[in-house]
């Protein structure tokens, strides 16, 4: 009499372990794919960011029309092929440039209609259900906005004189400005309104207030520091949208 046929379990457990083997193998390169990822766009963020800054450095020493795709990327460390393979053009950067410095994020860009999130995110709900709070908050973020946007507002200014395309860009985000202040403006009863003031004037006034033309003609040739700057806004802005508080 024969003992039982090992046969089976003798072939059966190198397949285990080869299969085995072949699982980790997999989870192992796929590890490695996912990290060689990661790094590629970490790579890929950090070239962006250097433009971005290059960018900035190039319009604000030489204006729009003078700076070249080859100076900004000599600046930024990288190839030219590098920018043209992120931006595109000088002015995708330059739309770029700006949408950052609004969103206060290097991946930002602004939505039609509605305010940028860093705005509406550090509204508390007891300053939104106050006008003067409410506007109080406008002022500051005009302000963090306007030292974040100087260089981006200046060049689109000075482009849009002599570059039809710059000026139709400029224009659009002029639109988008005005859509986001009849946004955030809304919060306001027109009860709570100066009288006689509808909420679409109430939000153009302080669309034509807290402006970029408003900094360049204050910062930029009058002289004010920026708190002076959040100081007047907030007052002019106030006086002229909400009743008499005393």
């Amino acid at each position: 009499m024969t003992g039982p046929d090992t046969t089976a379990t003798k072939t059966s457990a190198p397949s285990r372990r080869t299969a085995g083997q072949a699982g980790t193998a997999e989870q192992a390169g796929a590890r490695r794919v996912s990290r060689q990822r990661e790094a590629g766009e970490a790579t890929r963020r950090e070239t962006r960011r250097r433009l971005l800054e290059a960018a900035g450095a190039e319009f604000a020493e030489r204006g729009y029309a003078a700076a070249t795709v080859t100076r900004i990327a000599g600046r930024a460390g990288v190839s030219v092929q590098s920018l043209y393979n992120d931006w595109g053009n000088k002015r995708n950067l330059l739309q770029a440039l700006l949408e950052t410095a609004v969103t206060g994020d290097a991946d930002g860009s602004l939505t039609p209609g509605k305010p940028p999130a860093v705005i509406i995110d550090t509204l508390s709900p007891d300053d939104a259900a106050d006008p003067r709070r409410l506007l109080a908050h406008l002022a500051r973020q005009y302000r963090l906005l306007a030292e974040r946007t100087a260089v981006g507002w200046q060049t689109y200014r000075d482009a849009a004189a002599t570059d039809p395309d710059i000026a139709a860009d400029w224009q659009r985000i002029m639109e988008m400005r005005r859509d986001a202040f009849h946004g955030l403006l809304a919060q306001i009863p027109a009860s709570e309104l100066r009288p006689g003031l509808s909420p679409a004037a109430a939000a153009d006034t302080a669309w034509a207030i807290a402006s970029p033309e408003i900094h360049h003609q204050l910062v930029g040739q009058a002289g004010y520091g920026y708190d002076e700057l959040e100081d007047w806004v907030r007052t002019t802005v106030s006086a002229a949208l909400l009743p008499d508080a005393g």
